[in-house]
């Protein structure tokens, strides 16, 4: 049991890094740090490997029975600590969960961002081919400064 307290006292510790460094790549998202943002997802990767191995040592300890069951068969202080440990994994996860889809958004808004300002620099203009058929290509290069100026 002793083992088992372990484990999930790590995994804890390695989901609050993981928090620390979301809340940290959230912050670089919005001061656009491409360094920044390529470390933290370095970082990350690290971490969530490093869960991935303490879930299975986990797993193995208890022959993958959940942490409720656990909880409810451990007597005393154990039971507790089972409780206490589990509901602050729950926690963790759900915070780390919203984290990231946060994450998603604030990237996916700012690629929005930079599409739009590329149609608006780089726009797309409608041109007949060859055979008739109306096709879609970026205006020339010299739309923005010609080439003869």
């Amino acid at each position: 049991m002793e083992k088992l307290l372990r484990v999930l006292k790590k995994q804890q510790h390695t989901l609050n890094e993981l928090i620390g460094i979301s809340k940290q790549e959230q912050e670089a998202i919005m001061a656009r740090n491409i360094e920044l943002i390529k470390a933290s997802i370095k970082q990350k990767n690290e971490l969530q490997k490093q869960l991935i191995e303490l879930e299975k040592e986990r797993q193995a300890l208890t022959d993958a029975t959940n942490l409720s069951s656990l909880a409810d068969t451990a007597a005393g202080d154990k039971k507790e600590v089972l409780e206490a440990l589990r509901h602050s994994l729950k926690n963790s996860l759900q915070e780390l969960k919203a984290l990231n889809t946060t994450n998603t958004l604030l990237i996916k808004t700012e690629l929005a961002y930079f599409d739009f300002l590329k149609e608006k620099v780089f726009p797309t203009i409608k041109q007949y081919d060859n055979k008739g058929n109306v096709s879609n290509k970026k205006q020339e290069d010299n739309t923005i400064v010609s080439h003869l100026a």
